[in-house]
């Protein structure tokens, strides 16, 4: 009886350890390598719409994700400034990185041309300068606690916060230039 018995629990313990193995490859995997930061890489921006009141604006990053699996919880903020002066922000906009790869993103801002009244005097010389654009600061902050993930879930953190600063040439109101 003790033979069945124990030759019973051998077999459960045998099925259960293949199981595990078997569904646990990328558990396994995630759990033995060695996660890394991913990367930042400023790209450009992206005239999206303007009017006579504001522009919307895409600024536009370059992630590398050199891990095996993808990255959940990254946060990217921003702050936009003219001659020092902030006049804008977005917080806490969500993005997902990509496994074993690069991923676009896109960081929309609207720039509501009435937030720049602290520095009319500088935007009113440009435009009678006949300049059609203004340099517009942008700081943006990637950060984020994100956990491995792929087929097993969720896994090991990755801390990290990367800070890039650009300044970008936005148009400034066509109608205002040509009255």
């Amino acid at each position: 009886m003790n033979h069945i018995r124990a030759s019973n629990i051998f077999c459960r313990a045998v099925i259960a350890a293949l199981v595990l193995a078997l569904s646990g490859c990328t558990f396994t995997r995630l759990m033995t390598t060695q996660s890394e930061k991913p990367t930042f890489t400023y790209t450009g921006s992206e005239l999206v719409e303007t009017s006579q009141s504001r522009a919307i604006v895409n600024f536009l990053f370059s992630a590398h994700n050199p891990n095996e699996a993808g990255l959940k919880n990254v946060i990217v903020s921003y702050e936009l400034s003219v001659e020092e002066r902030k006049f804008a922000k977005g917080d806490d906009i969500s993005v997902d990185l990509n496994p074993k790869g690069d991923t676009e993103i896109k960081v929309p801002a609207t720039i509501v041309y009435t937030d720049l009244l602290p520095i009319l005097g500088s935007i009113i010389k440009r435009i009678l300068s006949g300049q059609k654009t203004i340099p517009i600061t942008v700081v943006a902050v990637f950060s984020g606690k994100p956990a491995l993930y792929g087929e097993a879930g969720k896994e090991e953190p990755v801390f990290f916060e990367k800070r890039m600063t650009r300044t970008v040439d936005i148009p400034l109101p066509q109608e205002r230039r040509n009255k």
